[in-house]
């Protein structure tokens, strides 16, 4: 009888069964804090791998804009590769005189120096 009384509780509209409170079993609150680590650890772990993915993507994108420099610079060589005789002379003083500075015997050279 004693134990209906603990487990009923009186109210001014009648009678109400109240249940008694369950204490949460260590088993349990370590399993919810094992899969809150678990939900943080993922989260990190997803958020490192899109920061290394974009960085990736980025490198990836530099090396193939600098696969399609290589690309042209590897055309124009093997066209210049089949240059023969005035083309050839021509190239070659071409080179000497834009890249190297040199100039022909009795030559006279004039520098701009304003810039134009």
């Amino acid at each position: 009888m004693r134990e209906e009384k603990e487990k009923t509780k009186k109210t001014e509209r009648g009678i109400k069964e109240v249940k008694p409170k369950r204490k949460r079993s260590k088993k349990f609150i370590l399993l919810y804090l094992a899969g809150f680590a678990f939900a943080i650890y993922a989260t990190f772990t997803i958020i490192n791998q899109s920061i290394e993915r974009n960085a990736k993507l980025a490198e990836y994108e530099s090396l193939q804009q600098e696969l399609q420099i290589v690309e042209i610079e590897n055309e124009n060589l093997s066209r210049i590769k089949d240059y023969s005789g005035d083309e050839r002379n021509d190239y070659i003083e071409n080179i000497a005189r834009e890249d190297l500075d040199y100039v022909k015997n009795g030559e006279r050279v004039f520098i701009n120096i304003s810039g134009d």
